[in-house]
């Protein structure tokens, strides 16, 4: 439990720095924008490519992998679904998916996978099917649908991923990987240390955007945020405890560790993408907030039940 403590308070005091400079209005009135465009041009292509290139996709196929991939696509075509038929439109409600989807396992899942399971692998899995499988499909859907473009060809359909530096990063990550080529030293380490900057940078533009954030979020985004903290924060975790026990029959342990990184909270980067496509910013901020708080509790209650 202390491990769960330790991984929010690290979190946490970024987030609180991102705060402070926001409410201080410290960076100027354009400081978010600047940090997200930076992330997203350089810092996110980077995680991207040096991640999936030094892993090997048949990592995904483990059984705590494939649970955590599947209760995840659960809940993402379960909001679109609901998003669908709630007429929520595709923008809005591409990003609540991705908010019921995309967890932290990066900044979060990372220290609390060593802190907790004893090793950072086991958040390996989902984190290859956020960056290499959903990222660039949802940013595909984002760009296709911006209200002020065209309306696209198909061959403009077919090279929107590719005008995408994330996607980009992430199509060529996946080639390597599955290619086996190594990466020289000389280009994977400019990228790890760009690599580096990115989390921490993520977690300060998530702080900064909380200053002044309504607690009610746009209009409308009401029934979206309530739809995604449920599907995240309840239905995810009780879908992958069901799967590891009734279906996998894993042991104590592996239930606990899928149930857990199915109750890591929304990643920052879903504020990132809608911040970025001035899309959804509320959904994806009240979302990232309510499940992070959520999350503490939720943790602590799995490692006492499951442990």
């Amino acid at each position: 439990m202390d491990g769960v403590l330790k991984g929010f308070f690290v979190v946490g005091a970024v987030m609180l720095v991102g705060y402070i400079l926001g409410r201080t209005n410290a960076l100027g009135p354009h400081g978010t924008k600047v940090l997200s465009t930076l992330t997203f041009l350089v810092g996110l292509p980077s995680l991207m490519f040096s991640m999936i290139a030094t892993r090997h996709i048949s990592d995904v196929l483990s059984e705590t992998g494939l649970i955590s991939v599947a209760t995840a696509a659960a809940m993402m075509v379960l909001f679109a679904i609901i998003g669908a038929i709630a007429r929520w439109g595709v923008r809005r409600t591409t990003i609540g998916a991705l908010a019921t989807g995309i967890v932290n396992s990066t900044n979060l899942g990372v220290p609390l996978s060593l802190y907790v399971l004893g090793s950072a692998t086991y958040v390996t899995p989902i984190m290859l099917f956020q960056l290499a499988i959903v990222t660039p499909i949802a940013l595909t859907i984002l760009d296709l649908s911006n209200p002020g473009g065209e309306k696209p060809s198909a061959g403009r359909i077919v090279a929107t991923p590719f005008r995408n530096p994330v996607t980009v990063a992430a199509i060529l990550g996946i080639v390597v990987s599955a290619a086996g080529i190594p990466v020289p030293e000389l280009v994977l380490d400019p990228l790890s240390l760009i690599a580096q900057v990115t989390v921490p940078l993520m977690l300060i533009i998530f702080g900064m955007s909380l200053h002044g954030l309504s607690p009610r979020g746009s209009s409308g985004d009401g029934a979206p945020t309530l739809l995604a903290v449920f599907l995240k924060s309840v239905a995810q975790p009780v879908l992958a405890w069901a799967l590891a026990v009734f279906v996998f029959r894993l042991d104590t342990f592996s239930t606990f560790v899928v149930t857990a990184c199915a109750i890591l909270p929304t990643g920052q980067n879903v504020v990132l993408y809608a911040v970025r496509y001035r899309a959804g910013e509320g959904l994806a901020q009240s979302t990232a907030v309510l499940t992070s708080a959520l999350a503490v509790p939720l943790l602590l209650g799995a490692a006492w039940v499951l442990n």
